[in-house]
């Protein structure tokens, strides 16, 4: 079910994406011609005067241009250095301080961009500091917008897919199929929008609720969030709102965005969402996504997605495995590459950091007969190799080499070996240094897990989990288990996807129900509970859930010790049926659930880079909803990249007819988390 929203109006006018590569250096000397706009309906009374623009670059502690504004609040600006070609420009325009009230914060409007405009023209507005805040939270501070290649320009590349920077209007992506209309985003995008324009407009004209100005309330309640200053002005404030939404009570920026009417055609939330988080989909070239399952991210911030079936538009249209693998850009530029033995992947990509290959596992999904034919039935025994530039390396058939079997997750850990998880044979495969030749399985009786699942290398150990028998096994790099493995352990329940972070602990997701068919269901789940029945629950419009269908708050998250001696459990976050699991730049987790529509978050081992209050393995996402989103399906894969967006695969919708029963997205929640990074490879291995 949908955030109900209303649409004031007529239609929105769109603009083009920024998609693909950055733009290179701009040469010094450039004039930008800009204005200051309002999306409050009647514009800004007494017009601009008294503002101010300032235009930074990155790798300048100071502006390198500023500008009075007129009336009509235009300006122009000198800019004098180039922008890096791995930096952004960015504007700030400041409101002059109210005469009657000197100690009142005043508005503040921002933009971003990833280079100089094509066309020497700006608008600045509530929809790109909006957009500004939120793709590029990760890299905001009071000192300004900064932060490491690539992403820093990436998600100033993110930013537009909300707002044009060129016009102020709501970008093409956001305004058009797979968002729109069609999910929350659209509205939420412009109730935050509205709530800025009461403090841009009049912010002073609600003193019973708001005494000290609507610019006060909203560095208040970002306030909320950070300890122990506030943000210093409401576009950092709106910032550190995005960082952390679930600690901000959303009926109090809910309450500013109804104060002012909105100009033209603007969707906005008719009640408080479960947390101010922005969320867009992208499907690539509308045709070719079909159960996207798990993500591998490269050094340029590029997001490598597998997937499950052949394209097909209707669940009742019988899919085939799929043959392709896909590439987006950071900003959801799209490439498909086919070949090289893919044959159905499910869960398994894995980058070779080293030399930016691209491995993946192909488990066989497929309709089952008599849909798709005996003949085209997938192999389930192949893994398949792709070059950096996407050229398969493997052959028509993949490799079959060291018996796999209905393979799942895969981890190239840090000798270079490759390790997949052999979800019917019970067994890891291994590559030693990647030598296929030397391809060996460590075999069931030794390992001890049924349906193996996952496989992660901590930096010290390889892990693997087992969903059946709820366990998860550590090896050495040669594949012998290891004395004081967790095993099967209490903490543990269905345990799938795992995630290191930093330190070497490793943290396993809880799907608590899901037996996976390899190809055939064990059927040694609960007896009370089923997952189909679990599937068949029911949330209201902000993802709590309303007593309809079994209890789903199912699942909870594993810490395991870098050397497996001790396992706790967490609970919470609004987990519902966890599947994957990633950790971001501060060993944070993030859980992709499959059901409920929701993303969850836990505080991970360092506690101190989590929200006040928050300790080790609490959840930092709310928990009855998480961070739901209308737009989600059943999710599997998750994933955070370099500049903080988390993306999760949406894998199946919500009534999986087996003929096909894929989703059409990914997702990318904006600036959520702290930016990871992923070294450049060495092409010389």
């Amino acid at each position: 079910m949908r955030t109900p929203f209303v649409l004031v109006t007529a239609a929105i006018l769109a603009a083009p994406i920024l998609v693909g590569p950055a733009p290179g250096a701009t040469a010094a000397g450039t004039d930008l011609h800009g204005s200051l706009q309002t999306v409050a309906a009647g514009g800004r009374p007494g017009g601009w005067n008294g503002w101010e623009v300032a235009a930074s670059v990155t790798g300048h502690g100071t502006p390198v241009a500023t500008a009075a504004v007129d009336a009509a609040g235009e300006f122009d600006l000198d800019i004098d250095v180039a922008v890096p070609t791995d930096g952004i420009l960015w504007l700030v325009a400041s409101a002059p301080v109210d005469a009657a009230r000197p100690d009142a914060p005043t508005a503040v409007l921002a933009s971003a961009l990833p280079g100089m405009p094509a066309a020497p023209s700006v608008v600045v507005n509530e929809r790109t500091t909006v957009a500004t805040a939120w793709a590029m939270a990760q890299f905001i501070d009071d000192d300004g917008i900064d932060g490491a290649a690539p992403g820093l320009r990436n998600a100033a590349g993110m930013a537009a897919n909300l707002a044009d920077p060129a016009t102020g209007r709501v970008a093409a992506v956001l305004a058009n199929s797979p968002n729109g209309d069609e999910t929350s985003t659209l509205a939420a995008f412009g109730s935050l929008t509205a709530a800025l324009a009461s403090c841009v407009v009049d912010p002073f004209g609600h003193p019973g609720a708001h005494p000290g100005g609507t610019c006060a309330t909203i560095i208040d309640i970002a306030g909320e969030a950070e300890d122990p200053a506030a943000p210093s002005d409401v576009f950092r404030a709106f910032a550190e709102i995005a960082r952390n939404p679930a600690v901000v009570a959303p009926s109090r920026l809910f309450e500013l965005s109804t104060l002012v009417p909105l100009s033209g055609a603007t969707p906005v939330l008719t009640l408080p969402p479960a947390a101010w988080t922005l969320a867009l989909r992208f499907d690539g070239d509308g045709r070719s996504l079909d159960g996207p399952g798990n993500f591998a991210i490269d050094h340029e911030g590029n997001l490598w997605v597998n997937n499950n079936y052949q394209y097909r538009p209707q669940p009742k249209a019988p899919a085939c495995g799929s043959d392709a693998l896909f590439r987006f850009s950071p900003t959801g530029g799209f490439e498909k590459f086919t070949g090289g033995g893919l044959s159905g992947a499910g869960y398994g990509i894995e980058l070779d950091e080293r030399t930016g290959e691209v491995w993946v596992s192909n488990f066989g999904f497929s309709a089952p007969e008599p849909f798709c034919t005996k003949k085209r039935q997938p192999p389930h025994d192949t893994a398949s190799l792709f070059s950096p530039e996407g050229v398969a390396l493997s052959g028509a058939g993949g490799f079959t080499d060291g018996e796999l079997d209905w393979p799942q997750g895969i981890e190239v850990d840090s000798q270079r070996s490759v390790w997949f998880a052999n979800c019917h044979a019970d067994t890891l495969t291994l590559y030693p240094g990647g030598d296929r030749g030397a391809a060996r399985a460590v075999p069931a009786s030794e390992l001890q897990l049924v349906e193996p699942f996952d496989v992660v290398d901590n930096g010290q150990r390889i892990f693997a989990s087992g969903m059946v028998n709820s366990a998860v096994q550590m090896l050495d790099y040669d594949g012998n288990v290891l004395p004081g493995s967790p095993g099967a352990n209490a903490a543990f329940a269905n345990p799938m996807g795992l995630a290191a972070d930093g330190a070497g602990n490793v943290w396993a997701a809880n799907s608590f129900l899901v037996e996976l068919p390899c190809p055939t269901v064990p059927g040694s789940g609960s007896t009370e509970l089923d997952l189909s029945g679990v599937l068949g629950a029911e949330f209201d419009a902000v993802g709590a859930y309303t007593g309809v269908g079994p209890n789903p708050y199912l699942g909870s998250v594993a810490m395991i010790a870098p050397d497996g001696s001790s396992v706790t459990r967490y609970d919470g976050g609004g987990t519902t049926l966890p599947w994957g699991i990633t950790t971001d730049g501060d060993g944070n987790v993030w859980v992709a659930n499959f059901a409920g529509k929701r993303l969850s978050a836990f505080c991970g081992a360092d506690a101190s880079t989590c929200p006040p209050g928050v300790g080790t393995g609490d959840p930092i996402s709310p928990d009855l909803t998480g961070f739901f989103f209308d737009g989600l399906v059943r999710n599997t894969g998750v994933a955070v990249d370099q500049s903080g967006h988390v993306w999760v695969a949406n894998n199946w919708i919500e009534v999986p007819i087996q003929t096909n029963p894929g989703g059409h997205e990914i997702v990318a929640f904006l600036g959520l988390a702290e930016p990871v990074e992923v070294p450049e490879p060495d092409l010389a291995g």
